[in-house]
């Protein structure tokens, strides 16, 4: 029988968090502890005792613990160095009666454990290995992006990589996020405090494209144990005009072709952001939305 541990975020030893994580197959970027100690300071754990882990990302709301999904993270739950579908409801039902409500997205390796009363629905992620040659990966564009890539000539946008974290977010909070209106509060704060972290621990790369100086188009990817997720892109009207987007990306494509990493695009559930993702090629996962609500009434209706 697998015993499950609970512990406080006091309790929790950081140095062995990332033994085990990295020993489990499934890991993400986001599950590093440094990331859930910016995404949520008092953030719990359990720890199976065959290595298996899952951090408990929560708050507090009219004195009501939650564990809710943070802004920029994808992806939480189970991590496994042996998943089977008895360690995913083993964790979830190990998870503290405290926390009434429940609103998270599971990672993609974990199987749905529900009651009958939770909610939950799919999300779909897109990722493109990098396993093969530069020549061999552009084949694979759909011919709208070849296209896009063409329009440019033999004028292409310059691309740089000497973009700084709160340059990127200031692009982004004008753009991106005001287009999709989307971001919650201190969720600006929080990417730019989460692209700080990884470019001291050299797991980001940020690239560019400037006219005249200002920042018109970026795109950050967090690059850690084989896989570099596209966390975050934006871009304004003029490199909209001009495909920046698709330079960036086929750029970054191009540099780590042959490499056998895998690109994770992060996906999204936006249709014109799934075509723009399967047109470089990229192959669609899913990815579980869970929503568990046991407030008492009347909080539970109100809340459905």
């Amino acid at each position: 029988m697998l015993m499950i541990r609970h512990l406080r975020h006091g309790d929790i030893d950081k140095v062995e968090w990332e033994r085990l994580l990295l020993r489990c197959p499934d890991r993400l970027w986001y599950a590093q502890s440094w990331v859930l100690d910016l995404c949520c300071p008092r953030w719990e754990a359990l720890i199976g005792d065959d290595g298996s882990i899952m951090p408990l990302i929560w708050r507090r709301k009219f004195g009501v613990d939650y564990l809710y999904q943070p802004y920029a993270v994808q992806q939480q739950g189970v991590f496994s160095p042996r998943r089977d579908q008895r360690t995913d409801a083993a964790f979830l039902e190990a998870v503290p009666p405290r926390f009434k409500y429940w609103d998270i997205h599971l990672n993609a390796a974990m199987q749905a454990h529900a009651y009958r009363e939770d909610r939950i629905s799919t999300s779909t992620n897109q990722d493109l290995d990098l396993s093969h040659d530069a020549t061999t990966l552009r084949a694979a564009y759909s011919h709208g992006h070849r296209r896009n890539l063409r329009k440019a000539g033999d004028d292409p946008p310059v691309i740089i990589s000497d973009v700084t974290s709160a340059e990127f977010v200031a692009l982004f909070e004008r753009t991106t996020g005001k287009r999709f209106g989307n971001v919650p509060e201190g969720g600006m704060l929080l990417l730019e405090r989460m692209i700080s972290g990884a470019l001291e621990r050299t797991q980001c790369r940020l690239l560019g494209v400037r006219e005249n100086g200002t920042l018109i188009a970026a795109v950050c990817f967090m690059e850690w144990e084989g896989r570099s997720i596209l966390l975050k892109s934006a871009n304004d009207k003029t490199a909209s005009d001009r495909q920046s987007m698709f330079h960036l990306v086929d750029r970054y494509i191009s540099e780590h072709a042959g490499s056998g990493l895998l690109l994770d695009f992060a996906g999204s559930n936006t249709a014109s952001v799934q075509r723009f993702n399967a047109g470089f090629g990229a192959r669609s996962t899913v990815y579980l939305h869970l929503v568990r609500n046991r407030l008492p009434a009347p909080l539970r209706w109100f809340k459905r």
